[in-house]
């Protein structure tokens, strides 16, 4: 099999070509988006079809293309909100049945995706699914298939209020959120702040040639840096407090933690189990926080799940 796949991220947009075991045979990305959908549609597709052409084939001869919009999707077909780029009800899979030709074309949010991905990839069929990225997320993978809720929306962690003192704004409209305080990009406000504050530990990133970002402070941390340790886990202590919401409530046998900032996952665990022994009902509380199985490139792996599954079932019903 040959499966398409394109992540619409919240700052590039990566497209792909998987096989069926989820290996990737060529990827191609460009940064930012374009205010028109159909502007960035257009894009992504001439990009997918520079890896078909690369590859000695055409888009419209792959089984299947998966699409992950930067944004909520309901009834895995329509994109209700992109924040980054204002694009509002929008019917995915016809706008790229119509550029690409495709019979089997499914969608739904990153995070969405990734869950299924990870179900696929791991055996695992019961678990919560934890993204720590830009942005926060999480999913719920309940018989091997994600909980939707009614809306779509379900599993939104990232937008628990963990901050009542000192709420910072999100991108949600809220203030306190999580995503507020322990994503990616937070991490990186919160170590810019800091070293605007102390002259003395910017230059300390400054000296060792490390960015003034969450991953700066990652190394930092991991050479024994008790500022950057206290970034960390501050962080952990946001997330904790966001995982105790999603154990009480659901009580998933297992969590997986995916996203680029889960590469610091042993930076984030110690706050992230305090917080959880403080917060969580003690019948819930002893369950395995792993890294995902998915990597880097997590939502376009899930993407191309979603796309075989959907592949799969129409096959099924020939």
């Amino acid at each position: 099999m040959r499966i398409g796949a394109i992540d619409m991220g919240g700052s590039k947009s990566i497209v792909a070509i998987l096989d069926e075991n989820f290996e990737i045979l060529i990827t191609k990305r460009f940064e930012g988006h374009e205010k028109d959908y159909n502007v960035h549609f257009d894009r992504v597709t001439a990009l997918l079809g520079e890896c078909a052409e690369e590859l000695g084939t055409t888009i419209d001869e792959l089984d299947a293309l998966g699409v992950i919009p930067p944004g909520m999707v309901q009834g895995e077909r329509t994109l209700l909100l992109a924040p980054a780029t204002g694009w509002r009800n929008v019917d995915m899979i016809g706008e790229f049945e119509k550029r690409t030709g495709l019979a089997v074309v499914a969608t739904d949010c990153d995070v969405n995706a990734a869950a299924i991905g990870e179900a696929d990839l791991s055996g695992e069929r019961d678990f919560l699914w934890y993204n720590i990225s830009n942005g926060i997320g999480s999913a719920i993978i309940m018989g091997g298939d994600n909980y939707p809720g009614a809306t779509g929306v379900s599993g939104e962690l990232g937008h628990v209020k963990v901050e009542y003192d000192n709420p910072r704004p999100c991108p949600c409209g809220q203030k306190g959120c999580t995503e507020a305080h322990a994503s990616g990009a937070a991490i990186g406000r919160r170590v810019v702040q800091l070293t605007d504050e102390d002259p003395d530990w910017a230059k300390v990133f400054e000296d060792k040639g490390y960015p003034k970002n969450a991953y700066g402070a990652s190394l930092l941390a991991r050479e024994g840096d008790e500022k950057a340790l206290a970034v960390w886990q501050e962080a952990g202590k946001y997330i904790g407090r966001s995982m105790a919401v999603g154990l009480n409530v659901i009580n998933p046998p297992r969590i997986f933690v995916g996203g680029g900032v889960s590469q610091s996952l042993d930076l984030l665990l110690p706050e992230i189990r305090r917080q959880i022994d403080l917060c969580t009902v003690e019948f819930a509380r002893n369950v395995p926080i792993e890294q995902s199985r998915l990597g880097y490139y997590a939502a376009l792996k899930g993407a191309a799940a979603i796309a075989m599954r959907k592949y799969h079932k129409q096959e099924e019903t020939r």
